[in-house]
C-alpha cells in the first residue's frame, strides 16, 4: 500500500491490522531465500495447501512522509505464496473446476507492532476487488474465462491448481512518518475452498524493524 494510502486506511481500515485465525499449530520458521531475501514459511500443510511470505526487504526501514519523499529503500514488499501439493487428476476443467484445486475467496491480514495489534484489513480478489485502490486488482492472479470470441472479460476468483507454487497476492508497505517505530510482523490468512470444502491458510511475514 502506499503511504498516503496507509495512513488514511490507518485511521479507517487499513492498518487496524491483527488478530487472525490460525488454522495450523505449527510454528513458522524462518529461512534464507536464495537471493538473500529472507521469508517466512509456514511449517506445515492443511489438506496438501500451505501458504508463505516472501518479503523483498529485511528492514530497517527508515519513516518517510509522502509519496513523493518515498523510495525503495523505505518499503518492504510481502508476496504471498499459496502451495497446493494435492493430487493431479485426470479430469478436464477450468482453473476453478478443476478437482484438488483451492479457489481464493479472500485474505485477512494484520499488522502487529512488538506483539500488539496495530491494524487489519479484509482483501477481496478480482472480480470483486477490494479494497479498490487503482491497481490492486493486478496485484491478483485471477482467472478468467471466455465465453465466446475475444476479449475475455470474464473474471473469476483466483485459484491455485495442484503443484503450483504461487504468489496469490502482493502487498507493498511504506513506512509513514505517522507510524509507530518497532519490530512488525504482517500476517495472512487466506480463505478459500478445496474441492467445495473450506480452507483456511495461514502465514506470516518475517519481522522488520521500523526506525524513527
Amino acid at each position: 500500500m502506499q503511504a498516503r494510502m496507509h495512513r488514511t486506511t490507518r485511521r479507517g481500515s487499513l492498518a487496524t491490522l491483527c488478530g487472525i485465525a490460525v488454522i495450523a499449530a505449527a510454528a513458522v520458521l524462518l529461512v534464507e531465500s536464495s537471493t538473500g531475501t529472507p521469508s517466512a514459511r509456514a511449517g506445515s500443510q492443511t489438506k496438501g495447501l500451505s501458504a508463505y511470505v516472501v518479503a523483498t526487504n529485511p528492514g530497517p526501514l527508515p519513516p518517510c512522509s509522502d509519496a513523493d519523499s518515498c523510495t525503495p529503500a523505505n518499503l518492504v514488499v510481502d508476496y504471498i505464496h499459496v502451495v497446493n501439493r494435492n493430487r493431479l487428476v485426470n479430469q478436464l476443467g477450468s482453473r476453478l473446476t478443476v478437482p484438488n484445486t483451492f479457489v481464493i475467496d479472500s485474505i485477512d491480514l494484520s499488522v502487529s507492532v512488538n506483539g500488539q495489534q496495530y491494524s487489519a484489513i479484509h482483501l477481496t480478489p478480482p472480480p470483486n476487488i477490494t479494497p479498490s485502490v487503482p491497481g490492486w486488482s493486478a496485484r491478483w492472479p485471477a482467472t478468467v474465462l471466455c465465453d465466446g470470441v475475444p476479449p475475455c472479460t470474464d473474471v473469476q476468483n483466483p485459484a491455485v491448481v495442484p503443484g503450483e507454487d504461487i504468489a496469490a497476492f502482493i502487498l507493498g508497505w511504506y513506512h509513514g512518518d505517522t507510524e509507530p517505530n518497532g519490530r512488525y510482523v504482517f500476517t495472512y490468512t487466506i480463505h478459500g475452498t478445496l474441492n467445495g470444502n473450506a480452507v483456511d491458510l495461514t502465514a506470516a511475514s518475517p519481522p522488520i524493524q521500523m526506525t524513527g
